[in-house]
């Protein structure tokens, strides 16, 4: 048998090594895992306590002040969040999860994800962290007390993905995936600072009062 006609033995131990690295690109474009993060602070003219009060009575503000999204309290301490249509490439969700709101410690108020009845059976998961640290500042017998609040949000979002995304390039469904994601998380953030804010001015009789956005990143 002359040379050009034969053609080479590949080891079986390499097949299988490309078949395993095949298999594993493919579940790589299966799912999509997603991070979120921000952060900022903000000054309120008032005493650290009675912010404190405030938000201790979470019942009474968090209904209104997650608009646009829909709460159903499923307990005196835990919400259920129901998110407006998203998404992107053809490709949209109304995705909800469970929160809960812990007790203050130390001046922090903390607000972690819960597992909802059927969310095994949802194509996401959503692992969401979030603070707000109360700093009472110096004031001045002619200024009123002044509350920093530093806040912060972690969102990490694990997506499994419909098969007719999984054949589009995965660097573009990675990055239309993230620019939802960031655009939401910002959106909704920035909603609830001023929601929360604008809430708590009308709750001591001081509507339209103004809050001072310190900074946000």
């Amino acid at each position: 048998m002359s040379i050009a006609s034969s053609k080479p033995v590949v080891p079986a131990s390499d097949c299988q090594d490309c078949d395993a690295a095949s298999e594993q690109q493919q579940l790589a474009k299966a799912h999509l895992d997603l991070q979120a993060t921000r952060r900022g602070q903000v000054d309120l003219e008032t005493d650290r306590e009675t912010l404190a009060h405030y938000l201790r009575g979470h019942s009474q503000w968090i209904q209104h002040c997650f608009r646009p999204l829909q709460v159903e309290a499923l307990s005196a301490d835990s919400y259920r969040l129901e998110f407006f249509r998203i998404g992107g490439l053809g490709f949209e969700l109304e995705p909800c999860f469970g929160v809960k709101i812990w007790p203050d410690e130390n001046d922090v108020f903390r607000l972690t994800s819960i597992e909802l009845p059927g969310d095994a059976a949802m194509p996401y998961r959503v692992d969401c962290r979030a603070a707000f640290r109360l700093e009472e500042l110096r004031g001045s017998p002619e200024h009123p007390p002044t509350t920093r609040v530093h806040w912060d949000l972690h969102l990490d979002i694990w997506l499994a993905l419909p098969g007719f995304l999984q054949v589009l390039p995965h660097k573009l469904v990675c990055r239309v995936a993230n620019q939802v994601v960031q655009q939401v998380t910002r959106s909704m953030s920035d909603r609830l600072t001023h929601n929360v804010c604008s809430d708590f001015y009308r709750s001591i009789e001081r509507p339209g009062h103004p809050y001072r956005l310190v900074a946000v990143d």
